[in-house]
């Protein structure tokens, strides 16, 4: 068939299937973007055009940003002229009218000069919110309270919104009670991403429907207070929680980390914290996977996370399949029984690496270890003892003359080394890791450009 003849609504279900990435509203030079979708299918005939100007779910998805991504920070303007303003209203207006009444996708990043920018953008938050009864999806950062005033009008009226991450600057924010609870009716809301939150100024959210969260606690005083503890028995219908910290967590407590009875959470399967200590707070019968991920700093001491995924599985007497650890130091996994997944990320460049010893993790069939590039060396000192100690086979004893002697196989399936890089052209895989591949086939590779 000639691709003049595909009919118009089979066109345009391809065209919503390509679309992956948000329209972006600020950017007027639509030549930039030629080259990539929605714009794109629009150069290639009338018939496509019409096509994707008329599918009202292509244009359900959109970005409002301040930023400029195509020059360096230093070099953005401190305010936009006001034609430029009153066009990126009228764009808004336009995409929000090609959307019909289909659900909104949105994406509100404002974090630069705020009243450098306060004539374009107030405008704009006023139009979304006037459709906030649209609202499906909705990712805020914002930075002034004006900004915040703008999208107020949204409470009470989010019928449709499902999922919701909100970042304010609390330097320039103050947040009162009306903000607060902006977000407190939203009866579909399942998914939130918060922060940072503490119990005396953080967003109110209907805790008890949340099947996914993930809170940026403020500070340590949101641990010593028990502002968390206090939260979780509303969190009854959890499956994924990650608790991060907007700051470094003070390790030196006066009576040590702070300890409060456990919660039962009967629906947790996934939990993220940055410490091991925080497990204590939890009792999950359901939970199968940790993450362990601190991104903020280095730890001196060796952290027990042995110690302190025991007591859990004693406490909740659940089963750890997966275990993940980012951590810039040194840590005690010791004998888990159940896990098949470990995933261990270097993160930190200078930090000290730990020793993988995977004799005691008998159930292992997957290992997935993350470093940069540049540190390669130091993060893969253990992956040769790793490989020989667990008896996973090389490639000679792979043969079929070999595998007929009995030579005891390990449960290892897979061993990924991912390597990142900041640099766009494509790095030069280190000599080693290559003789370790080749030897042994379960190790495989891959890079990938860490874009900050």
């Amino acid at each position: 068939m000639a691709v003049s003849k595909v009919p118009t609504e089979v066109l345009t279900e391809i065209f919503y299937l390509l679309c992956k990435e948000s329209i972006f509203v600020c950017e007027l030079n639509n030549s930039r973007c030629k080259e990539n979708f929605p714009w794109a299918v629009g150069l290639v005939c009338r018939q496509w055009r019409t096509a994707f100007l008329s599918y009202p779910p292509i244009w359900g998805s959109l970005t409002i940003s301040d930023w400029y991504y195509n020059l360096p920070r230093k070099s953005f303007p401190k305010t936009r002229s006001e034609s430029y303003a009153k066009e990126i209203n009228r764009r808004l207006a336009l995409y929000l009218e090609r959307s019909g009444g289909y659900p909104l996708r949105l994406d509100i990043l404002l974090q630069s000069d705020p009243d450098g920018n306060k004539a374009f953008t107030m405008m704009a938050l006023e139009m979304l919110s006037a459709c906030s009864h649209r609202w499906q999806t909705a990712n805020f950062r914002l930075s002034c309270d004006w900004q915040l005033d703008s999208i107020a009008p949204c409470k009470g009226k989010l019928p449709t919104l499902e999922w919701l991450e909100i970042k304010v600057s609390l330097f320039r924010i103050h947040l009162n009670r009306h903000s607060l609870g902006m977000f407190q009716v939203a009866p579909r809301l399942t998914h939130a991403f918060v922060g940072p939150w503490a119990k005396s100024h953080g967003w109110l959210l209907p805790w008890t429907q949340l099947t996914e969260l993930c809170l940026i606690l403020d500070g340590n005083s949101i641990i010593e207070n028990g502002d968390v503890p206090n939260l979780l028995p509303m969190l009854h219908n959890i499956k994924e929680l990650r608790l991060w910290l907007e700051y470094e967590l003070d390790s030196e407590f006066e009576d040590g980390f702070p300890q409060f009875p456990p919660t039962l959470l009967n629906q947790l399967h996934f939990l993220e914290v940055p410490h091991p200590a925080f497990l204590s707070w939890f009792e999950a019968p359901s939970l199968c996977e940790i993450y362990f991920a601190d991104y903020q700093q280095s730890y001196d001491e060796l952290l027990d996370v042995h110690g302190e995924i025991s007591s859990l599985i004693r406490r909740s007497a659940c089963m750890i399949r997966k275990l993940s650890l980012s951590f810039g130091g040194m840590f005690y996994v010791g004998t888990l029984e159940g896990v098949e997944e470990l995933e261990i990320n270097y993160q930190h460049p200078d930090a000290p690496r730990s020793p993988i010893n995977i004799s005691f993790l008998p159930k292992l069939r997957l290992l997935t270890i993350m470093c940069w590039i540049e540190d390669f060396d130091s993060s893969m000192n253990s992956l040769t003892p790793v490989l020989e100690s667990a008896r996973v086979p090389s490639r000679s004893e792979c043969s079929p003359s070999q595998c007929s002697t009995g030579t005891p196989v390990s449960l290892l399936e897979r061993i990924s080394v991912e390597l990142y890089h900041q640099d766009q052209e494509p790095p030069k895989i280190p000599k080693r890791l290559l003789e370790i591949a080749d030897k042994w086939p379960v190790v495989v590779y891959s890079t990938h450009w860490f874009n900050f």
